[in-house]
């Protein structure tokens, strides 16, 4: 199945219109933790969050950016 990861702020969006095939939940979950965690290394993308949605429009996890931070330090 295809899955979205878009970007949120308070003020804006960026919509991830390509997106990618996952087998399954699990892994789109892993990748958007990860994915989150590589994007907390910039600060401009602290307080946003990664919301990704399935080809039927369906949310399957929102990840705030700043979570992947703390969650990640001790990695």
């Amino acid at each position: 199945m295809r899955y979205y990861f878009h970007l949120e702020s308070e003020t804006n969006i960026h919509l991830d219109h390509r997106g990618r095939e996952f087998a399954d939940a699990g892994g789109v979950k892993s990748y958007a933790v990860a994915m989150a965690r590589e994007l907390a290394r910039e600060d401009k993308w602290l307080g946003w969050k990664l919301r990704v949605i399935d080809a039927h429009n369906t949310e399957v996890i929102c990840v705030p950016i700043v979570d992947a931070v703390l969650s990640g330090s001790s990695s």
